[in-house]
This record gives structure tokens, C-alpha cells and sequence, in this order.
């Protein structure tokens, strides 16, 4: 299963498919527009995460998850709705982001850039692969297998919740 999913991830990255047009892009948004939930392994023992921790994860410098499981981030694609979420979370915009992981791994502070995959589907199995996954998902395309972190105290669509 890990061997199909990275098989995928490179095809579609060397066919030049990584980034999406800004049409697709504003369908993608207008489509789903619920709310987004931080989503990882039910094996990981993680209940809830504050804003600024979910950002030390999202941005590498945090590596591990209590316990010393390495954190695996699995991020959409650029265009997708949950994408334009963690871009608000980080404050950066598409270019930054991608500026930020090239520099990372650049400097030997990253082993690698988080996987950028395509569908909730490949998400779903990604969280299903790695036990220190940990990726954003719309609410409604949660699926057995995923766990919901509360973030700052508050699960998605409560009022409270930071990324509503």
C-alpha cells in the first residue's frame, strides 16, 4: 500500500500535475467550504493540540509526538480546500509554503517536504500507514480509521474552533 502511494505521489509530481489551475482551485474551495479537522492515526495517543502547537508540527519544528513517534505530515495539494486552510493556520502564503520546506530540507532540517497528496481518499490511507500521521480533512470526509484532535479545546464546527 505504501509503495502505490508513493508510486502515485511521484508520477503525479513529475508529470508537472503538483499544482493546480486557478479555476480548479476556486471549484475545489466553493466545493468545500465545511469545516476542517486535524486528523490522526487512533493509535497515536494525542487528545487535543493548541494553534501554536499544531503550527510547530505543520511547520517541522516539532518532530516527534509524545512518546518519541515521529510525526508524519500528510498535506493536501495545492488548490484544495483543506491546503488553503493550513496556509491561513501558518500565515504563509502557496510560494512561502514552498519556499519554506525547500529551505528546510536544504539545510538538513527536514529529511523531506510533507507529502502533498491528492484526494481525502489517498489521505485516509496515508493516516492508515503512518501510526505519527497527522493531516487536515473536511469534517465530511472523515473516515474510520482517522482520530479528531480537538484544537485549543474545541472540536471542528464548535464555536471556538480556529479553523473554521
Amino acid at each position: 500500500m505504501r509503495t502505490k502511494l508513493i508510486a502515485v505521489w511521484i508520477a503525479l509530481s513529475l508529470t508537472g500535475l503538483a499544482g493546480l489551475s486557478s479555476a480548479v482551485a476556486q471549484n475545489s474551495v466553493a466545493a468545500q467550504n465545511g469545516a476542517v479537522a486535524v486528523v490522526v492515526s487512533e493509535k497515536n495517543p494525542v487528545f487535543n493540540l493548541s494553534v501554536a502547537e499544531l503550527r510547530k508540527l505543520f511547520t517541522g519544528e516539532r518532530h516527534a509526538w509524545p512518546g518519541g513517534l515521529p510525526v508524519k505530515l500528510i498535506v493536501r495539494a495545492p488548490g484544495a480546500y483543506e491546503r488553503i486552510v493550513l496556509l491561513r493556520l501558518l500565515a504563509m502564503s502557496e510560494s512561502e509554503y514552498k519556499q519554506y520546506w525547500t529551505a528546510q530540507v536544504f539545510r538538513g532540517e527536514a529529511q523531506a517536504q510533507p507529502i502533498a497528496l491528492f484526494s481525502n481518499g489517498m489521505q485516509k490511507e496515508a493516516v492508515a500507514l503512518y501510526p505519527g500521521a497527522l493531516a487536515l480533512v473536511n469534517l465530511q470526509d472523515v473516515k474510520p480509521g482517522m482520530k479528531v484532535v480537538k484544537v485549543g479545546g474545541h472540536l471542528p464546527g464548535e464555536p471556538g474552533y480556529p479553523l473554521n
